[in-house]
This record gives structure tokens, sequence and C-alpha cells, in this order.
């Protein structure tokens, strides 16, 4: 009788043994699983927390340019720039990102400022009015200048812009650089007198007229 109780509870003993082993290994599973998912989440959000960083940094190099831009603008309107007027007017678009322009009479687009005479001057005193005003009778660069003509100019009405004739016959703009012929057409009329050395534009064409004429003009930053 008492060999078999002492058996009874040896076996019980050994059965019990699996099923708590059992219990611990799901208690560690859980627990594992509750801190990756924790490291997963902080991992997102440390990485939101540079992209929004990433993005603050960003704005502010932004806004940093944009002020200096303006600022650069503001100097060479105002004739801060003491270098020279043909100086401080860089010929290569150095104004193409400004985003401002020195008061409400001139026209803002595409980045370039352009200012539209509403009274009628020679050639040489056009010239004279742009350079007071730290800019160029209107000299044509790029794709930016030609569009502005199509959007702003009227129709029926010319204007004076930098292009002269020199007494060898090449056309030179007011910036001393060299026109080139493949940019666009001049139109010259027959029978042409001295004075017909000033290019004169229009929203159709560009043509030679006399530099004493008195036409409308356009000065360019």
């Amino acid at each position: 009788m008492a060999g078999e109780i002492v058996y009874a509870d040896i076996k019980t003993v050994q059965t019990s043994s699996p099923k708590h082993s059992s219990l611990l290994q799901r208690t560690d599973s859980y627990h594992y699983g509750i801190f990756q998912k924790v490291g997963c989440a902080v991992i997102i959000i440390l990485v939101l927390i540079v992209i929004v960083l990433s993005i603050y940094v960003f704005q502010l190099n932004s806004a940093r340019h944009t002020e200096a831009n303006n600022e650069s603008i503001k100097k060479v309107c105002t004739g801060e720039n003491k270098s020279g007027t043909n100086s401080s007017i860089d010929s290569s678009n150095r104004f193409t990102a400004n985003q401002s322009c020195p008061s409400k009479d001139w026209k803002l687009h595409e980045g370039k400022c352009y200012w539209v005479s509403e009274t009628k001057n020679s050639w040489k005193e056009s010239q004279a009015d742009c350079a007071m005003k730290n800019s160029l009778l209107f000299v044509i660069r790029d794709f930016i200048d030609m569009s502005f003509l199509w959007l702003h100019l009227n129709t029926s009405s010319f204007y004076w812009m930098g292009l002269s004739r020199t007494t060898e016959k090449l056309w030179i703009w007011t910036d001393n650089s060299s026109f080139d012929v493949n940019l666009f057409p001049i139109k010259e009329y027959t029978p042409q007198t001295r004075g017909m050395k000033c290019a004169l534009l229009s929203r159709k064409e560009i043509s030679v007229e006399n530099c004493e004429k008195k036409n409308q003009w356009i000065c360019r930053l």
C-alpha cells in the first residue's frame, strides 16, 4: 500500500511539469511581441521627427535665400551699389530670380522687372531715362523678354529698345554686347537716312527708325 502511494505521487509530479513550462513559454512570447511593437512604434516616431525637421530646415533656408535676393534688388534699384550703372546690372540675367520690383510702376514678369513709359522721347533721351532708373533700355536676352512683349504691350504702340547700329553698320545692345542676328530679324525700310539707326519694336516686328523720332520706351532690370 505504501509503495503504491509513492508511485502515484511521483507520477503526478512528472505529468504536471510540461504544463508549467508551456505556460512560461507563452508568457515570454507575449512579452516579446509587446516589446517588438513598442520598438517599431519608437522607430516610426523618430523617422517622422527627422522628416519634420528636414522640412523646417528647408523652408528656413528658402526664406533666407528670398530675403537675400530682395536685399540685392533693393541695393541696385536705390543706387547703393557704387560700382557703376552698367556693372550693377548683369547682362547675363543676374536678376532672373527677382521676387519684387522697385515700385508699382514696374511690371514683374517671370522674375524680371520692366518699366513701360507713357510719354514719348528720342532714343537717346529714353536711354538716359533708363540709366537714371539704374536699368537698361530694353535688351532682349531670352524667351522671358519676348513673352513680356506679347503679354504686356499694346498692339498699336511702338517702343524704343536698347539696340542701335554703329557707323560700321553693326548692331550693338546698350550693354555693349553684340547682337545675335539669329535672335530675330530687323525689318529695314527703304529709302533710309543717316538718322535711321535705332531699333523700334512692336508686338509684330522690330524695325529701324530715326533715332530723333519721339516714341515710348521700355526699361529693364
